[in-house]
């Protein structure tokens, strides 16, 4: 197993992070939390730890796609806050990780079909760690229930 990289935090201009299922270990390098081009953040199916950043940090502005599920190692609070000021997010799955929290309604109305460019097309959480009512929600890996 491997960690991120600290110098692909010097990427200024990335804009795609895909690195789901490469047995990646450790938590997300502070160095990323300054990719404000990164629109689309996949580290699921990894041995990834630690913690989304609590603080606003411009990498959620452009933020479109975040996947971090099946991380068993990820833990603390979403910080639904800085998913809220952004109305570019499509894909949030948190499903099979230890993050706890709640979103919000506000997140929740983006699954409006009558939305175009502000539409969120997936959500995913363990729902009895994250408290959603828009969520596909996840139970010891497989799917309970779908809003």
């Amino acid at each position: 197993s491997s960690t991120l990289p600290e110098s692909l935090g010097k990427a200024k201009f990335l804009k795609d992070l895909r690195a789901s299922g490469n047995q990646i270990s450790g938590g997300i390098p502070v160095s990323y939390y300054n990719l404000k081009n990164l629109e689309e953040l996949y580290l699921d199916n990894n041995r990834m730890v630690g913690e989304l950043p609590q603080t606003y940090e411009p990498f959620y502005d452009g933020l479109q796609e975040l996947s971090v599920h099946s991380n068993m190692g990820m833990k603390g609070r979403f910080p639904v806050e800085n998913f809220e000021k952004t109305l570019r997010v499509k894909v949030i799955e948190l499903h099979n990780t230890e993050m706890t929290g709640q979103i919000s309604e506000n997140i929740c109305g983006r699954l409006d079909p009558n939305l175009s460019y502000t539409r969120l097309k997936t959500i995913t959480a363990d729902c009895e760690k994250i408290k959603c009512s828009c969520c596909t929600c996840y139970k010891d890996g497989k799917i309970e229930s779908t809003y």
